[in-house]
């Protein structure tokens, strides 16, 4: 009897010592690579083969490793399950709810100087580069205008967000102010140069009467200054105020047309040049307020070389002068595949254009989603991190693969959602076509609702595409989006192009639905990879 509770006591007690060096072990290399490397540990812990026989059982030190570590791997992938929820819990549905009503209204913000347009064209017919009785040689040289606003500065535009938002994060105002002016310094002489070459161009290859292609490089330049100096206040997340200067733009559009009788032209260019001026002053001054009050003035600082610069920001440039160009490409394959005259190379299509307006305010309730998304994965990422030991690191990838299935779910909702109350919003208006002609018009061509519908797809696979590209860029991967829009865009272009052709010119805008679908498919690709192996992409990303 004396014999078996002997027996009994001393398997109790090897029980426990493997219990204790279990703990030990796994306290000391966490998730173990291999069963070696748990007898590495166990060997430096002093433990010998004689010990492995005489305190744990076992005839030698690898066949207590093979215990330890299918102990710790159990462990692991059982026990340590449970806790998860516990290490990665950063509020409950009401939280979640809080923050999406707060970034939501913030990115509806960023929307609200285009929505301001619309409904300024609504009620009052105008707005900073839009009027309703423009007749179509006007308002084509007007969009052209617009559009090569947006084509030329979109490279431009991505790169004062890049260096911008990168110093202010920094809270080193005096470098996001250097930054600034280091590329306007290029951006501006570009801006004018290109207007003198695509007039000059017109010189030899008369596309349109000189004169309306003055009054298309002077839009093209206004514009383009509006949306630079737009850009920094955005960059700098001060979106309120561009707002307020779109607004007190289209107010003197408004004061122009309505009491001193300026005409369209000159009341625009005063409206675009009052927004850029109000913004440039506020920019100005509060660059100035930031750097006083943090002293930065006082230490000496400059900006990294050019070369270094360059090779930091080359590929948001190309990604910001793609993304712009595949935004209006479909326009300008619809409107050079019409029967314009002879000279015109391209010709505004109302009809075509009013469907995409239309589709427009899809986008633009769609895209403020993107605000929460980017801002929860931010606000996560550091926490959950902490979270993430190494024994969690694969709970950490697993949280985010989680919540980013979270996102694309909401932001199909959303898009449809915004697809459907658009829609419906708009249609409601047909009450009062007969009280006003320019809604019965609006409704008046069967190819403003198929392009509506069209264009309305596109865009819901390009803002899945663009919520992808936010975590690139969130961890500093541009070359992921660079080489997947530089690619989407020339699907834009081709299909684009072969349907307009030989279908009819609203067809353009199945070539934005194609690029939008191979954007929206090969970086749902790269981000299946990009979630899969965050921690390394988190790591590698500073």
């Amino acid at each position: 009897m004396s014999d078996e509770i002997e027996l009994n006591t001393t398997e109790l007690d090897h029980a426990e010592a493997v219990d204790v060096i279990t703990e030990s072990v796994h306290e000391l290399v966490g998730n173990p690579i291999s069963k070696w490397a748990v007898a590495a540990t166990i060997e430096s812990l002093g433990v010998r083969d004689v010990d492995a026989k005489t305190d744990y059982g076992f005839d030698s030190v690898f066949d207590l490793a093979d215990v330890v570590f299918n102990r710790i791997k159990k462990k692991i992938n059982e026990g340590e399950d449970e806790d998860i929820h516990d290490d990665f819990n950063f509020g409950g549905f009401f939280l979640t709810l809080k923050n999406f009503l707060k970034y939501y209204s913030q990115g509806m913000v960023f929307s609200l100087p285009m929505l301001s347009q619309i409904v300024a064209i609504l009620i009052f017919e105008y707005a900073l580069w839009a009027w309703f009785d423009f007749n179509e040689a006007q308002a084509t040289v007007v969009a052209l205008g617009t559009i090569l606003s947006f084509i030329i500065t979109g490279g431009f535009i991505q790169t004062l967000g890049r260096l911008v938002s990168k110093y202010k994060g920094e809270s080193n105002y005096y470098l996001a102010a250097k930054a600034s002016l280091s590329v306007m310094k290029l951006a501006i002489p570009v801006v004018f140069i290109s207007a003198l070459l695509i007039f000059g161009l017109n010189l030899i290859l008369p596309f349109y009467p000189q004169q309306l292609m003055i009054l298309s490089m002077i839009y093209f330049v206004l514009i383009s200054l509006l949306l630079l100096v737009a850009a920094v206040l955005f960059a700098t997340e001060q979106r309120t105020m561009i707002l307020f200067g779109i607004l007190a733009g289209t107010a003197v559009v408004i004061f122009g047309m309505d009491f001193a009788g300026f005409g369209i032209y000159i009341s625009q260019w005063l409206g675009i040049l009052v927004g850029t001026l109000i913004m440039t002053v506020y920019a100005y001054i509060y660059y100035r307020l930031k750097i006083h009050s943090l002293r930065q003035e006082l230490f000496k600082q400059s900006l990294p070389e050019t070369e270094v610069t360059y090779y930091n920001v080359y590929r948001y440039f190309i990604y910001g002068f793609c993304y712009f160009t595949f935004l209006f490409m479909d326009r300008l394959l619809a409107w050079s595949a019409g029967p314009p005259p002879p000279e015109y190379i391209i010709w505004f299509n109302t009809p075509y254009e009013l469907g995409m307006d239309w589709a427009l305010i899809t986008l633009v309730i769609t895209i403020a989603m993107l605000e929460f998304s980017i801002q929860s994965f931010s606000r996560y990422l550091i926490p959950a991190q902490k979270a993430a030991f190494v024994s969690k690191i694969k709970f950490f990838n697993k949280f985010f693969r989680r919540f980013y299935v979270k996102q694309v779910l909401l932001l199909l909702f959303v898009g449809i959602i915004s697809i459907l109350v658009t829609y419906y919003g708009v249609l409601s208006l047909r009450v009062f076509e007969n009280q006003v002609p320019e809604i019965a018009d609006f409704f008046e061509n069967p190819m403003t609702f198929r392009v509506f519908w069209l264009a309305s797809i596109g865009y819901l696979f390009l803002i899945y595409g663009l919520l992808n590209s936010l975590f690139f860029f969130t961890l500093n991967r541009p070359e992921l989006v660079m080489y997947a829009m530089a690619g989407s865009l020339f699907v834009n272009f081709v299909t684009g192009f072969l349907c307009s052709r030989i279908f009819g010119l609203e067809y353009a805008v199945i070539g934005l639905i194609a690029g939008s679908v191979v954007f929206a498919v090969t970086t749902a690709i790269l981000a299946k990879r990009f979630f899969k192996h965050l921690d390394y992409f988190y790591y590698s990303a500073f």
